[in-house]
């Protein structure tokens, strides 16, 4: 008789039968049960009518497993303790949701979230790559990148970033990025550039020139391809700085108006105010360099 896998009932049974298998005894199954040996008798019983095979002989006082009964026996006990080790490991992995832009993710979060799982091996964080402030109700933490969050919402300054024109090696050929033939490179808007222009002293203008980009990876993509000068941002263009695939374009830094913020919600997660920690700590240790770095320059 083909058994059917989709019917609780028989799915059950086989919990029974492995119990009464490895102790081969119903009695002792039904106490680890907690049912009564009767209640073993019938469900094993009904499982035998099932499968249309005996799967225990049932002697004086003991039962004993029939050959059919061992084959399922040592099947359906490894078959439940993957379940058990599955349900564990589930179990024991406490996941924290966090929503953060991709630029920032990549550059800055990937790099470092491996060292913090396996600080704290029960726990694993889901990434949400957002652009903006995500749904509160979705995550357990947010990072965000604005000028100033709404005031109803529990937000933490996590870091600046210092502005810095990039380009492609060797392209500037004049002392004045603005004087050479390569554009400026946008992302979202020109209002980054226009500040930077202002706070370095050169025309404004230059800002009107060049395309606007929807994504911020591919603006430091169009500077290396030579299409233009991007305004990067320190700590997290470091590492295209450091291979030499992108260069300082001017000798003048200044810090952006925008910042990335921290934003905490009530989702009451255990680890809550640990992750929350280590991402202060991870974005002192980022600040620090980034001055360093500007200084350098």
């Amino acid at each position: 008789m083909q058994a059917n896998l989709r019917d609780p009932t028989y799915l059950g049974a086989l919990v029974f039968f492995e119990c009464a298998a490895r102790h081969l005894s119903f009695s002792r199954a039904a106490a680890e049960l907690c049912v009564t040996p009767s209640a073993v008798s019938h469900r094993i019983a009904a499982l035998e009518a099932t499968l249309g095979v005996r799967l225990f002989e049932r002697l004086t006082r003991r039962v004993s497993l029939t050959q059919e009964g061992l084959e399922l026996s040592r099947v359906s006990r490894e078959s439940l303790q993957r379940l058990r080790d599955a349900t564990q490991k589930i179990v024991a992995t406490r996941v924290l949701r966090l929503s953060i832009g991709p630029y920032l993710s990549a550059n800055w979060l990937m790099p470092r979230l491996s060292q913090f799982e396996e600080s704290h091996p029960g726990i694993r964080v889901d990434l949400l790559h957002r652009t903006g402030l995500p749904d509160l109700r979705d995550v357990d933490i947010a990072i965000v990148w604005i000028d100033r969050p709404p005031e109803d919402l529990d937000a933490k300054p996590l870091f600046d970033a210092a502005c810095v024109p990039v380009s492609a090696p060797g392209v500037i050929n004049s002392k004045n990025l603005w004087d050479c033939q390569l554009p400026a490179l946008h992302y979202r808007s020109r209002s980054t550039w226009r500040q930077w222009l202002k706070a370095a002293g050169g025309p404004l203008n230059y800002a009107d020139t060049g395309e606007i980009f929807e994504d911020p990876v591919l603006v430091l993509e169009a500077a290396a391809h030579r299409r233009g000068i991007a305004i990067g941002f320190i700590p997290f263009i470091q590492n295209q700085l450091a291979s030499g695939r992108l260069q300082q374009a001017h000798s003048f830094t200044s810090r952006s108006e925008w910042r990335y913020w921290l934003v905490e919600t009530n989702s009451g997660h255990p680890d809550h105010e640990l992750l929350v920690n280590w991402l202060l700590r991870e974005a002192d240790s980022s600040d620090e360099a980034a001055g360093s770095i500007a200084q350098s320059w």
